[in-house]
């Protein structure tokens, strides 16, 4: 699995601009499965297992990161842009990112401390106060090597770190799909379908579009939530912890998950003997919130790998989790036979 994690994480696709780690999917699956890819980039890929369905079920990860795109070029050189997906400014001040289909180098930037007034000093710094700094001498030098809607994406290197854990940019959700890769490589309990999705992070675009194409009767969905179990929260909710096995959740932003789902998963995980944790908040959101509501409903879990630093250029995960998660799901799948 590491060296398939390693893989993954280090391709580019932001939302919108998947190509990178959807050429890689494609390789991996396609001898196993019956795949296509939709209008919108979905890898919607259909495997045959032991026996006949006993309903129509699909299992989801999306291959989007969060990015950049450059919106302007100042002057004297500087990349202006803006956010695609959900990060929070304050993590981006030098950090390395690959601007366009060139990948050119860059440093994200903002004006020194030392010339900043005390309030300045004090603020948090809009993202239309940072730039990129490319090297370019000048406004003309920089547009020979980017473009007007080019997308930036983080540059950071996978490194195995601590005590099992893993440290790698866009674990949020390169870690479902290598667990639904890695699933699509083994045998199945029964036909299923899986669909690797476009536009989570800026809407759950491409799930809805996938899901309303399959119809499936249940849905899985594999992903990356908040992990906030560092030591100056401990007197709040950590949400999930890192190490703690993957997460179901009760509810979210979007989406309240299947009971029957909910407790087919607690039973499986009981049995096998696979540590699992409960979402501690009801925030954010994933495909399933999209996926829940196509055509006359679909009943719909999510199966969670705890990622501490979601959405910046450096996220945390541990090995074991992403283990555990894909044995709880194969699990869930194998109990499925019997709803």
């Amino acid at each position: 699995m590491n060296k398939l994690l390693s893989y993954y994480t280090s391709l580019f696709g932001a939302s919108g601009s998947e190509g990178d780690i959807r050429r890689a999917i494609l390789n991996e699956i396609s001898p196993y499965a019956d795949t296509r890819v939709d209008s919108l980039g979905n890898i919607i890929a259909f495997k045959k297992g032991a026996c006949e369905p006993p309903a129509t079920v699909m299992l989801s990860a999306h291959m989007d990161e969060v990015a950049m795109i450059l919106t302007d070029v100042t002057d004297d050189g500087y990349i202006r842009f803006d956010t695609v997906g959900g990060i929070d400014p304050r993590t981006l001040c030098g950090k390395q990112v690959a601007v366009g289909r060139r990948k050119i180098p860059g440093v994200i930037g903002q004006m020194a401390p030392h010339l900043m007034k005390k309030s300045e000093k004090d603020s948090v710094k809009k993202t239309d106060e940072l730039y990129i700094d490319i090297g370019a001498r000048d406004r003309e030098d920089a547009l020979r090597y980017a473009s007007l809607g080019d997308v930036i994406g983080f540059r950071s290197d996978y490194a195995e770190f601590g005590d099992g854990l893993v440290r790698a940019k866009a674990l949020d959700d390169r870690a479902g799909c290598v667990i639904l890769t890695n699933l699509i490589k083994t045998e199945l309990p029964f036909d299923m379908y899986f669909a690797f999705t476009v536009m989570e992070e800026i809407g759950c675009i491409g799930a809805g579009c996938a899901a309303f194409g399959i119809k499936p009767d249940y849905s899985i969905v594999v992903e990356g939530t908040t992990a906030a179990d560092i030591s100056d929260n401990r007197d709040k909710s950590s949400v999930c912890r890192v190490g703690g096995g993957p997460v179901i959740s009760f509810m979210d932003g979007s989406t309240v998950y299947d009971r029957g789902l909910i407790k087919l998963a607690m039973r499986a995980a009981s049995e096998r003997g696979i540590p699992y944790q409960m979402k501690e908040a009801v925030a954010s959101g994933n495909d399933s919130g999209r996926i829940q509501r196509t055509a006359s409903g679909v009943s719909a879990l999510a199966v969670s790998v705890p990622v501490r630093y979601l959405h910046t250029a450096m996220s945390v995960a541990s090995l074991e989790d992403i283990d555990n998660t894909q044995r709880l799901v194969s699990a869930v799948l194998g109990k499925m036979l019997n709803v």
